[in-house]
């Protein structure tokens, strides 16, 4: 233990109770609680949280992702016939562009208000208000006729699901420590990208009921609103709260895993007992340069990618590779090649505490601006295909660290909502605009679109650099701490020390 005394250390504070009435009820040694338990005692209750809480929270992400991304994907159903939906509400490609400007001004409003409630009302609720609305508001979509009612669905659609994606965010980091998030974040956020998959096989299979009773894009609202209805009555009765939680809302722990979950967590992680709401804590994040770092990282890193995801199924389709509701099944390989790389490379993540983690991200973006230039110059639809997927591989690397990196610096819960909800926030403006850089005027090679996408990868690079300078001491101290976990892991001790943010 030599090497951790060199760091600056403390000892995690003990966890309290939201409700007086519940001290009674659960009543651990929480002073001594992390001596109780063996390092494979705190293995064994990771993965018994991990199987309660990580279901749920892909089941959300996943329908979060279906509902959002379907927008893409109908656009190509029964393409020409009079049924589709471009032709059903009489508008042009170019408009259909809309959708993803007026989904994206709702979310950035009603980001930030959103997450910052989700103490006070607890995460349960959160999720549950949410994915209720947005169920509802996906299955209405179904109803519209014309482009102003589209553009308001989707303009509703983005005020319902504002504050879902940080929420999870902050929800993980009240039960993981830094270096236990990427691979179930990326656990969460690939099999989420199963949305894809299943995006692209509802809609090929309900092309073939088009027209029956009405338009298949219909069809596919309906549907998927529909899924979000069954979910939400899942999350309901079976989502916990935090560690811990008192019985009724947790379930699955005792007091004492419950307590000894939240004694691993470091000093500045999100507990049940911080205030509901702490307006210090947003003045002070506000004068942080980190805040300001990576919200310009998530707007240069989405709009880098947002247009070509959004695009995706149309740019496929335009490389004459197939036609008619085969086309749809083209798009399947991209997401499987995102999911195979986002889980390796957080999994690498995860168990490496030599490469600092900006590096991870800057060779992603350094590899990415290659594929880039290769798919300006490329005149082969195949070679154009190959080199779609290699997009999604590197652009996993580059994104994997993020969440790890950001969470080694939160304090506090309040902090943590907030924080994750501005920055997500920023990341969303990029939909205001990158939809227009895929343009059907600069089909099939689209060079100017990917030529503007390095421009912001240059700038995501720069921000990666900003980061580093100021958060290398905690990003060097806490693969270190990491090292020294899984060294003494081995003679089945648990590391009572932390690092001081």
């Amino acid at each position: 233990m030599s090497t951790l005394n060199q760091l600056e250390i403390t000892p995690a504070p003990a966890p309290a109770y939201q409700d007086e009435e519940d001290i009674d009820v659960i009543k651990p040694d929480v002073a001594n609680i992390r001596s109780e338990f063996t390092f494979e005692d705190s293995k064994r209750l990771l993965r018994k949280a991990d199987w309660r809480l990580l279901p749920l929270l892909i089941a959300i992400y996943l329908c979060k992702n279906m509902d959002g991304n379907l927008v893409s994907y109908v656009k190509t159903m029964n393409a020409g016939e009079p049924t589709n939906i471009l032709n059903s509400l009489n508008i042009t490609a170019n408009q259909f562009a809309y959708a993803s400007t007026c989904f994206s001004v709702t979310y950035i409003v009603f980001e930030v208000p959103s997450n910052l409630i989700i103490k006070w009302s607890t995460p349960r609720l959160h999720f549950f208000r949410i994915l209720v609305v947005w169920s509802v508001v996906c299955a209405c979509t179904a109803a519209c006729t014309n482009l102003a009612g589209f553009l308001t669905a989707r303009a509703f659609l983005g005020m319902a699901e504002a504050g879902l994606l940080p929420g999870i965010y902050w929800q993980l980091t009240c039960w993981y420590r830094p270096d236990e998030i990427a691979l179930r974040m990326a656990s969460l956020s690939v099999l989420g990208q199963f949305s894809g998959i299943l995006d692209s096989l509802l809609t090929y299979g309900l092309s073939y009921i088009d027209g029956r009773g009405m338009a298949s894009w219909r069809w596919a609202y309906i549907i998927c609103g529909l899924i979000g209805i069954v979910e939400s009555i899942w999350l309901f009765f079976y989502f916990p709260d935090f560690p811990d939680s008192p019985p009724s809302r947790r379930q699955f722990l005792t007091p004492e895993e419950g307590a000894f979950l939240v004694a691993r967590l470091p000093p500045n992680a999100a507990r049940s007992s911080d205030k509901n709401f702490d307006w210090p804590a947003i003045r002070r994040e506000l004068k942080s340069p980190l805040l300001w770092g990576f919200s310009f990282f998530a707007l240069c890193m989405n709009s880098s990618l947002y247009g070509l995801s959004f695009w995706l199924p149309t740019i496929i389709s335009s490389f004459g590779l197939t036609k008619g509701p085969k086309s749809q099944l083209l798009n399947i390989p991209s997401a499987v090649v995102s999911i195979i790389s986002s889980l390796s490379l957080s999994w690498w993540l995860d168990h490496d505490t030599r490469i600092p983690r900006p590096l991870f991200m800057l060779s992603g973006a350094t590899a990415l601006i290659g594929t880039f230039l290769g798919m300006i110059f490329c005149k082969s639809s195949g070679g154009l295909y190959a080199l779609i997927l290699l997009a999604q591989a590197f652009a996993a690397l580059m994104t994997c660290a993020l969440l790890p990196l950001r969470s080694q610096s939160l304090r506090g819960a309040t902090s943590a909502a907030f924080i994750m909800a501005f920055q997500n926030a920023w990341g969303q403006v990029p939909g205001l605009y990158t939809a227009q850089f895929f343009q059907t005027k600069y089909a099939p090679r689209y060079a100017v679109s990917y030529s503007v996408s390095i421009v912001f990868i240059v700038g995501l690079m720069s921000a990666s650099l900003f980061i580093w300078y100021f958060q290398y001491d905690v990003e060097k101290q806490t693969r270190e701490i990491a090292r020294l976990r899984r060294e003494e892991g081995k003679k089945n001790i648990v590391v009572e020390e932390d690092i001081k943010i």
